[in-house]
């Protein structure tokens, strides 16, 4: 079976065999590429993901991260919300790399994040300089108990409706 040009001109050569088969390779993986770059294969938000027990104190006030109070903070869209433990996704919280610090326009942002087969939804509520940084409860949730055994993952993510979240 040839799939480009198998005329003699072209086979004829001593090294056409391994040539023509690493064309013909080469034509099936972008083939293969572009079909699944069409379902967004390729496409995916690939981040890192750890945990800091910060984040699983419920007692922890608002005020001592960076989507607190202001016109973004988490407090301006509930009176209710006045600690960590107050955030209907508790404890699928954390710092996240979009929130850029105080009144940041990604505070309150909601994220699905996936390993594996697993994906937990992710309130923005602090900024972190790598990645996704949850509470330990998060990651293990994410991870299937494994938080302190993996310590940082990778993780796929999508931001999603705020309503996920429960905001």
């Amino acid at each position: 079976m040839c799939w480009l040009d198998c005329s003699p001109s072209f086979t004829s050569h001593r090294h056409s065999a391994p040539l023509s088969t690493m064309y013909r390779l080469t034509t099936l993986l972008a083939a293969t590429l572009t079909v699944f770059s069409g379902f967004g294969v390729l496409a995916q938000n690939i981040m890192t993901l750890s945990y800091d027990n910060t984040y699983d104190n419920a007692a922890l006030s608002l005020n001592t991260v960076a989507c607190s109070d202001g016109a973004n903070g988490l407090e301006s869209k509930s009176p209710t919300y006045t600690t960590l433990g107050s955030l209907p996704p508790f404890p699928n919280v954390g710092g996240v790399f979009t929130v850029t610090g105080y009144n940041s326009t990604a505070c309150g942002t909601c994220y699905a994040v996936t390993y594996g087969s697993t994906t937990i939804h992710v309130l923005a509520v602090d900024a972190s300089k790598t990645g996704f940084t949850v509470s330990q409860e998060a990651m293990n949730n994410l991870t299937g108990g494994h938080a302190v055994q993996y310590g940082r993952v990778y993780v796929s993510f999508m931001e999603v409706p705020a309503s996920t979240c429960g905001l």
